[in-house]
C-alpha cells in the first residue's frame, strides 16, 4: 500500500464516516506484537485539543467517593464516547439503506465508577443520514470498564423518536437482486482513492459500515476514536438459509494513534434477520508517523 494512496484513505476516513440486531461476533486476530507495521506518511497525522473539565468530588449510595467532570461537548473526551454511542446505535438500527451519525454533543460529564470504570453520560443529537431524516434527541451512559484486559464499553442509551425512514421495499428489493447468487458481486476499494463509488455499490459500503461497528464498538476504548476508511474487497459468498453471506475486507482509521487498522469480516444479512458478524479477524496494520 503506497504513501499517496494512505493519505487519500484517511481523507476519504474523515469524510465518509459510518458512524442489525446486536449479535456477537467471533473475534479473532493474531499477537499485534509480532506484526509488522508500515510505516504511512506524517502528513495524515491530526492535531486533538486538549479537554478542558470542571471536577467535583460526589458520593454515591453506599458511600463511595467518585469524581465527577462536567466535559466541553466539543472536545475529545465526548467525541470519543460519541462515537462509540454511534457504532452501538448503528449495529442495532441501521441497514444498508439507513446508517446513523451523532451530529452534535449538546452535553457531556463522567463519573469514576472506581473499580467498574469510567462512566461517561452524554446528551447528544442524531440523524439517519442515507434517509436524510430530522435529527432526534437521545441520551446516553457509556461505562469502560477498568482492568488488565480491555473489554467493550458498555453503553446504554434511550431516543425521544430516532428517525427511522422506511427503508422496506428498498432492502426486500436488494435481498431479491443479489439472493440468487447470478449477480455474486466482487469488488475492490470501495469508495476508490477518489472518494468515489458507483451508486449501486453504495448499499455494499453501507452494508460493512455496519459490519465494522460492531468491531469499533468492541474495540474502543477511553483512547481511541475509529472512523471508517474503506472496503478494500469485497466477495459475495454463496447464500445459505435465506441469508446473503459476505467476506469483507475493511480498513479502520484509528484517529488518535493514526493507525489503518485492517478487518477480514465473514458477515450475513437478510432484512428478516438484519446483520450478525459470524467471524472477524485483524490483519496486519499500518502505522502513520
Amino acid at each position: 500500500m503506497n504513501q499517496s494512496r494512505l493519505v487519500c484513505l484517511v481523507l476519504v476516513s474523515l469524510v465518509w464516516q459510518c458512524p442489525v440486531f446486536y449479535s456477537s461476533p467471533v473475534t479473532t486476530g493474531p499477537d499485534t506484537s509480532s506484526q509488522n507495521d508500515v510505516d504511512c506518511p506524517s502528513s495524515c497525522a491530526l492535531a486533538f485539543p486538549n479537554s478542558t473539565s470542571t471536577t467535583k468530588d460526589t458520593v454515591d449510595q453506599e458511600g463511595l467517593n467518585m469524581t465527577s467532570r462536567k466535559l466541553n461537548p466539543k472536545f475529545y473526551e465526548a467525541s470519543r464516547a460519541g462515537h462509540a454511542i454511534q457504532h452501538y446505535i448503528n449495529t442495532i438500527y441501521s441497514s444498508p439503506f439507513r446508517l446513523y451519525t451523532v451530529t452534535q454533543i449538546h452535553n457531556a460529564r463522567t463519573e469514576d465508577m472506581g473499580e467498574s470504570g469510567m462512566k461517561y453520560f452524554l446528551e447528544f443529537s442524531v440523524k439517519d443520514i442515507v434517509g436524510e431524516s430530522s435529527e432526534g434527541r437521545c441520551s446516553a451512559e457509556v461505562l469502560y470498564p477498568r482492568g488488565e484486559t480491555q473489554h467493550p464499553p458498555q453503553v446504554q442509551c434511550s431516543c425521544d423518536g430516532l428517525p427511522r425512514v422506511n427503508t422496506s421495499d428498498k432492502e426486500q428489493a436488494f435481498y431479491q437482486q443479489y439472493s440468487a447468487n447470478s449477480n455474486a458481486v466482487t469488488v475492490n476499494n470501495l469508495p476508490d482513492s477518489h472518494g468515489h463509488m458507483e451508486p449501486d455499490m453504495v448499499p455494499f459500503w453501507h452494508l460493512g459500515c455496519l459490519a465494522a461497528s460492531f468491531v469499533m464498538l468492541n474495540e474502543s476504548n477511553e483512547n481511541t476514536l475509529y472512523n471508517m476508511a474503506q472496503v478494500s474487497k469485497l466477495k459475495q459468498l454463496k447464500s445459505e438459509d435465506d441469508q446473503l453471506n459476505f467476506e469483507y475486507e475493511v480498513l479502520l482509521h484509528e484517529m488518535v494513534s493514526q493507525e489503518i487498522i485492517r478487518w477480514k469480516l465473514l458477515i450475513t444479512w437478510s432484512p428478516a434477520k438484519s446483520v450478525k458478524v459470524l467471524e472477524s479477524v485483524l490483519l496486519p496494520r499500518c502505522r502513520c508517523n
